[in-house]
């Protein structure tokens, strides 16, 4: 079976190859660890995990939720442009690659969130594992390919 798909991958370097797989590993990675801790009143920071996130941001506009949800579109935009590249969209897929890498890089500004259904915000306090892996997997993506395409 693994024959058959690396067969049909053929038209993809080693390296693209090879930046693809790591990606999606870093991001399956990523889902199984904490995004972000925020300050909810407690004792010890609250952490909030990647794959609540990840399954659950897109309902972000129904809580009203604008912002993190915008932070989570990264998610789409990036199986776009690894759908883009297995269907032989080189050039289209390094430019769209850039826009989760730039939407992670963004939410490093951020210092407080809505994170509950009430409306209100909490502090961030720190960013965790699941933060930087999600973000190498966008970065590991664009550059893989990126580099690629610069030949």
């Amino acid at each position: 079976m693994f024959e058959k798909i690396n067969n049909s991958l053929n038209f993809l370097s080693p390296l693209e190859k090879g930046a693809i797989l790591l990606s999606i590993i870093l991001l399956i990675s990523s889902l199984t660890m904490p995004a972000f801790f925020v300050d909810r009143g407690g004792t010890q920071p609250e952490e909030v995990g990647s794959l609540g996130i990840f399954l659950m941001g897109w309902m972000g506009p129904l809580g009203g939720a604008i912002i993190p949800f915008l932070f989570w579109c990264a998610n789409p935009i990036y199986l776009f442009s690894v759908c883009l590249f297995l269907n032989r969209n080189r050039k289209q897929a390094v430019f769209i690659s850039l826009d989760p890498c730039v939407i992670a890089l963004v939410f490093l500004q951020m210092d407080k969130i809505m994170i509950s259904e009430s409306g209100s915000e909490s502090p961030i306090t720190s960013l965790g594992p699941g933060y930087f892996l999600w973000l190498s997997s966008f970065l590991v993506l664009s550059i893989g390919t990126g580099i690629k395409f610069k030949k």
